[in-house]
């Protein structure tokens, strides 16, 4: 019985703990997870704290919040913070890229707790206000940030409405 409890424990710690996955992949790249490293598959799971290195491949991560990050070959990135509730679509979200270019699509935290969002780079920090943007590091730390327009397409008119949101640098 108490082997029981305790594989259900670690089976919903674990589930827990999952903030993300990891929904396209193009090549190979590394997540480094406290002491372990592991590569990164399309279905992997992400947990704050993760260090996400690229190598020959590109990654799309998906946040439960509906955050979309996709990250290039040869980037690196840092999942610092991530805090959601899904009943008031409220958290927080921090994450670090020193390397590479990132780009960051807004969820649900982003739309609903403007102030909690921040994305920092060697030279610059990021305060997302529900918008999407490109940010691309260099080697020595330099940043190049690009504001994009948020697009849906109808599905019955195929029109396609855009959106400029905000972010301050």
């Amino acid at each position: 019985m108490i082997r029981v409890i305790l594989v259900l424990i670690l089976i919903s710690t674990s589930a827990w703990a999952s903030i993300g996955e990891i929904t396209a992949s193009t090549g190979p790249g590394t997540i480094k997870r406290e002491t372990d490293r592991f590569d990164g598959v399309v279905g992997t799971g992400l947990e704050m704290n993760d260090a996400l290195i690229t190598q020959n491949g590109a990654w799309q991560l998906e946040f439960e919040d509906e955050t979309r990050v996709d990250v290039t070959e040869h980037s690196r990135m840092v999942i610092d913070e991530f805090i959601y509730d899904p009943a008031s679509g409220k958290g927080a979200l921090g994450m670090r890229a020193t390397l590479g270019a990132v780009r960051y699509a807004s969820g649900q935290i982003a739309k609903n707790s403007r102030q909690r969002v921040n994305i920092r780079t060697p030279s610059a920090t990021i305060n997302v206000r529900g918008t999407d943007f490109m940010m691309v590091v260099d080697e020595i730390g330099g940043s190049m940030i690009t504001l994009l327009p948020s697009c849906e397409i109808d599905s019955v008119t195929q029109d396609a409405r855009c959106e400029v949101g905000e972010i301050e640098v």
